[in-house]
């Protein structure tokens, strides 16, 4: 796709759906949720560039969006319901943005915002690291996020904290590459009010404070929107909670009427 080979996995039938994993992660993020999901739509899950079993860039910029549209696009998939979280949030937001007709609704999770003014809080996990020789080991950045308090409600969790590490350390060597991702131009922040689709988002209240704060920043500015803030977790919510994160996603999804027939061919 757009010179990359995406690696992605196609379960179910019916209206299309398509899962956008967060930085430091991949497809794998989702694992609770496709189940579900395939009983009811044709679920389309992918690692994005340089995460998992994608290809990584080449040096070359690239636009996560662009990518997506392209899959879609291979697929035949002319309007989706995209769910993202984290960064996938960011990549979602660009998407319905950049080509809104394609869109029937938006999912986001604890979502990134391209172009949000900077906040200290958001990045203190990293200020430490890169002021010292270790900023450029990609192991101690992955290790620092792990215990970020982005992740201290997951990582207290001992069933799942051994396997959001692995995952985190599987992706670790996406950070080479993330000064080559490039994002839609004016920046999503900008534009929030022109997001017209029914629009889910979702936070954990144990999340970072910069994430609760864009949950509000989208409940203020985007016209249909939904928020839901789940309890007694925090940046990965799907999977500290994956039943009520199930229900809660969907509910939302079966409530929504597409507008348009979904056409999807399978290679």
């Amino acid at each position: 796709m757009n010179g990359a080979r995406l690696h992605y996995e196609l379960q179910g039938d019916g209206f299309p759906v398509v899962l956008l994993h967060g930085g430091l992660l991949d497809m794998r993020l989702w694992n609770e949720q496709v189940g579900p999901l395939a009983r009811h739509f044709t679920t389309l899950r992918y690692d994005l560039r340089g995460f998992g079993s994608s290809d990584v860039p080449e040096g070359q910029p690239y636009a996560p969006y662009e990518d997506l549209r392209a899959l879609l696009d291979y697929f035949s998939m002319d309007r989706v319901h995209v769910v993202g979280l984290s960064l996938g949030g960011r990549v979602a937001l660009d998407f319905a943005l950049a080509w809104p007709e394609r869109v029937s609704c938006l999912v986001l999770v604890a979502p990134g915002i391209q172009g949000a003014p900077p906040a200290p809080e958001e990045n203190v996990w990293l200020t430490d690291l890169l002021d010292s020789e270790r900023g450029t080991d990609a192991r101690a950045v992955a290790e620092a996020w792990l215990e970020s308090d982005y992740l201290a409600s997951a990582m207290a969790r001992p069933s799942l904290a051994p396997v959001v590490r692995q995952w985190t350390l599987d992706n670790r060597g996406s950070l080479a590459s993330a000064h080559l991702a490039r994002f839609l131009s004016p920046p999503a922040y900008t534009q929030l009010e022109h997001l017209l689709a029914p629009t889910l988002v979702m936070v954990g209240d144990r999340d970072n404070p910069v994430m609760l704060r864009n949950a509000e920043v989208l409940a203020r500015r985007v016209p249909a929107l939904t928020r839901v803030t789940l309890p007694g977790v925090g940046h990965l919510p799907n999977l500290e909670r994956p039943d009520d994160f199930n229900r809660v996603l969907l509910d939302f999804l079966i409530a929504q009427v597409s507008t348009r027939p979904p056409t999807a061919h399978v290679p």
